[in-house]
């Protein structure tokens, strides 16, 4: 390098070194005045002028810097491919602080095609892409993330979960949405998560009305319900199925919780919670043995899962699996369904999750079982 121009490039290197830009920027201008330059000279230049643009958050500099020094690096390789690296993500956070998420995820993007494998500027660049817009992209490179974590037999990371619900329900892709937040309240179970795909499932176009009891069931047992017509409804949905054992339990929690209980209209009804759930235990005997005396299991099932309401778990458990042994003749998947949710009251979580596996269908039953 020639001697003047050596002498502006350390004047202009001692000026960013003590954070007086616009000097080292004047320097560089003298430097860059200078005919008849060689590509290792402008390889340097532009390597200060790099260092400087960085340091004032001049995002488009930057770029365009960065693109001459790899074009003259292409011919003279000064600079070894993993030397590179820094640079290229140094640039891509530039851009993304002047809020260009798109240049941002650019270069992001090039550093890890270069080889870049630095954890934390994966994250930005996914940030950078799902900032951008670019849900799509943003989503295929955080399902990368959460298959290598499964793949090493680790937990995905919570906010990788989260943005990924995120992306896809900004794509609208309920399937890919309802995906992310059952794995969302599988590995961070959450009073949030699991409120988040409650609403989901309850958003269903095609939930069939039968299964919204399973559905209040789920809720009450992950302790998601927050306002008084969740306890309202479910006690309701509960007592027209005949379970007043449940529907007692239901109306009993939301009184505990301060949200029933208090109006003459829910005392009547609590009245009557009682009433028949005196009158289900003084006709359980005759009912039961009505019941084995039928051709199929549907009524034995229908006592054991009453019981099960009424806190009842080894008596109802033991007529429920009776009445799935004699045979349900019609939707046996979702007397599966109710069973799986019965052992998971009961505290039977190998039991539960051995049954749900088995179950799926249509309208709402996979993703409830799920």
């Amino acid at each position: 390098m020639r001697p003047g121009l050596r002498t502006l490039l350390l004047e202009a290197q001692t000026f960013l070194n003590g954070k007086k830009y616009p000097q080292a920027s004047e320097k560089v201008q003298l430097a860059n005045a200078v005919a008849d330059k060689t590509p290792y000279e402008d390889y340097i230049l532009s390597r200060i002028a790099l260092s400087i643009a960085i340091a004032e958050d001049d995002a488009p500099s930057a770029n365009k810097l960065l693109e001459q020094i790899l074009t003259l690096n292409a011919k003279g390789a000064w600079l070894k491919t993993e030397e590179t690296l820094p640079l290229m993500h140094a640039v891509g956070i530039t851009n993304y602080r002047s809020k260009d998420y798109a240049q941002a995820a650019q270069w992001m993007d090039r550093n890890v095609q270069a080889g870049g494998e630095d954890p934390a500027l994966k994250n930005v660049r996914i940030n950078a892409f799902l900032l951008a817009g670019n849900m799509q992209r943003g989503s295929d490179l955080l399902n990368e993330e959460i298959a290598a974590a499964e793949q090493a037999k680790k937990p995905p990371a919570q906010n990788h979960l989260e943005m990924l619900a995120q992306a896809r329900n900004n794509l609208k892709d309920t399937a890919g949405y309802t995906r992310a937040l059952e794995m969302l309240v599988l590995h961070y179970p959450s009073k949030d998560h699991w409120r988040s795909l409650m609403n989901r499932l309850w958003a269903r176009s095609d939930l069939a009305s039968r299964l919204q009891l399973g559905l209040f069931r789920l809720a009450f047992f992950n302790s998601t319900p927050e306002e008084s017509t969740d306890y309202s409804e479910y006690v309701d949905f509960a007592q027209k199925g005949g379970f007043s054992g449940e529907a007692l339990s239901a109306f009993d929690q939301g009184a505990a919780a301060g949200l029933l209980g208090s109006s003459e209209a829910h005392k009547k009804l609590r009245a009557k919670l009682v009433l028949e759930n005196e009158q289900d235990r003084k006709n359980l005997a005759a009912d039961t043995a009505a019941a084995l005396k039928k051709p199929d299991g549907f009524a034995l099932f229908n006592i054991g899962l009453n019981l099960v309401g009424m806190k009842q778990f080894d008596k109802g458990l033991e007529l429920m699996e009776k009445g799935i042994a004699k045979g349900i003749p019609r939707r046996p998947e979702d007397a599966r369904l109710r069973l799986g949710a019965a052992y998971a009251q009961a505290g039977q979580a190998d039991k539960a999750i051995q049954t749900l596996a088995t179950v799926s269908g249509p309208e709402g039953l996979t993703e409830l079982a799920r």
